[in-house]
């Protein structure tokens, strides 16, 4: 188990060094790298923008998903662990996790709505008033 979680972790680390590397190029640098290993430029970036809209989309998917239950999740508050991303309900503190590749979803958040949703509202009214 040491050796996966440390192989995550170089893992990890490699992709992340890879992406700070690619983002230091210029776009004239990605494009002739990308045309000098026989890809055509504009068709790997098309490719790579339909990748990350789908992802959004299955990200917007769980948040209107956890929304419609009535948890509070942070979109800032995702952090990648090894079965994917995960995040909490900020008003109840339950557990929610999800894969981009697939849109998978699990955790105790998507068993119902937030236990703790009414409680909040009805003190944010008395606060108004």
């Amino acid at each position: 188990m040491a050796d996966k979680t440390n192989h995550d972790g170089n893992l990890e680390r490699f992709m992340n060094q890879l992406g700070d590397s690619v983002l230091a190029l210029s776009d004239g640098n990605i494009r002739a790298e990308v045309s000098e290993a026989g890809a055509d430029p504009d068709g790997e970036a098309e490719r790579t923008r339909t990748v990350l809209r789908e992802a959004l989309k299955r990200l917007e998917n769980v948040n209107k998903h956890l929304s419609n239950f009535g948890h509070t999740i942070n979109s800032n508050g995702w952090h990648r662990g090894r079965s994917g991303y995960h995040n909490a309900c900020a008003t109840c503190g339950s557990f929610v996790s999800f894969i981009p590749a697939t849109g998978e979803m699990r955790g105790e958040a998507l068993d119902g709505r937030c236990p703790r949703r009414d409680e909040c509202t009805v003190r944010r009214r008395e606060a108004s008033r």
